[in-house]
């Protein structure tokens, strides 16, 4: 079962669970702020805290801002590669968007209800690993260093509920995105294998990660440099966890 699927399972649960408990809710406030957590990043990456604000423009529209640091792992163990040692990691993600809470669709005014909108994400990752490949039967040792650009704009549809006028749970069920994928290995050290093998199985272990990279290797995209640069389609799911805040309405 893949990352993506799972996902959608428990945010179809989380959602009948919720929405049941908002309908004895009233909404008594006019808070404009929430500062959220992205749950979401830290299910996919490692060393992950991505923070969101949400700032309420007018009764129907949001806009919403994303911040923070997130590293890449990739397994322990593929085909060729018999070990991985994390000699360094980085990485980044920040993201922007606007929200149209849907007025015919919503009870409650913003940020509570079925929201659509524009957004844009812009991820970074930065890694040097050593490796132990097998080649014919006998292992080398070198360094891989990889730099992944990844620049999302698309467009979502979510839901965001408020509890208690305090907390906030916000998921974003469909995101497609038009993806720029930029990547770039290089291999440092003495070796006899063939570089573009490696490097294929390094991005497989990305499929489950970032949709569109499956594509990118099956078409030959990855350069004798170890470098993509390509267009593919892509999505976005979030989970996110928030506080409410602002003053009452008198």
């Amino acid at each position: 079962m893949t990352m993506y699927r799972l996902f959608s399972i428990c945010v179809l649960i989380l959602a009948t669970v919720l929405h049941t408990k908002a309908q004895n809710t009233t909404d008594t406030t006019l808070r404009k702020n929430t500062i959220k957590v992205d749950i979401t990043s830290y299910w996919l990456y490692r060393n992950s805290l991505v923070f969101s604000y949400e700032r309420v423009v007018n009764p129907h529209q949001t806009w919403s801002v994303s911040a923070g640091h997130q590293s890449l792992p990739i397994g322990p163990k593929l085909d060729s590669i018999q070990s991985v040692r994390e000699i360094q990691s980085s990485g980044y993600k920040i993201a922007g968007e606007y929200r149209f809470y849907l007025k015919k669709e919503n009870r409650y005014g913003a940020p509570h209800g079925v929201y659509i909108g524009p957004y844009l994400s812009i991820l970074n990752f930065n890694n040097k690993r050593h490796l132990e490949v097998t080649n014919n039967g006998s292992p080398e040792y070198v360094d891989l260093k990889t730099r992944i650009d990844i620049i999302n704009p698309g467009i979502q549809l979510g839901y965001q509920f408020v509890l208690n006028n305090r907390w906030t749970i916000d998921l974003i069920f469909i995101g497609p995105s038009l993806s720029n994928y930029r990547a770039k290995m290089t291999f440092e050290g003495n070796y006899t294998f063939d570089p573009s093998d490696v490097q294929s199985e390094v991005l497989q272990a990305l499929f489950d990660r970032f949709p569109g990279f499956e594509e990118l290797v099956d078409l030959g995209e990855v350069s004798s440099q170890g470098k993509v640069n390509t267009w593919a389609m892509g999505y976005r799911y979030q989970f996110l966890v928030g506080y409410h805040f602002g003053r009452k309405k008198k």
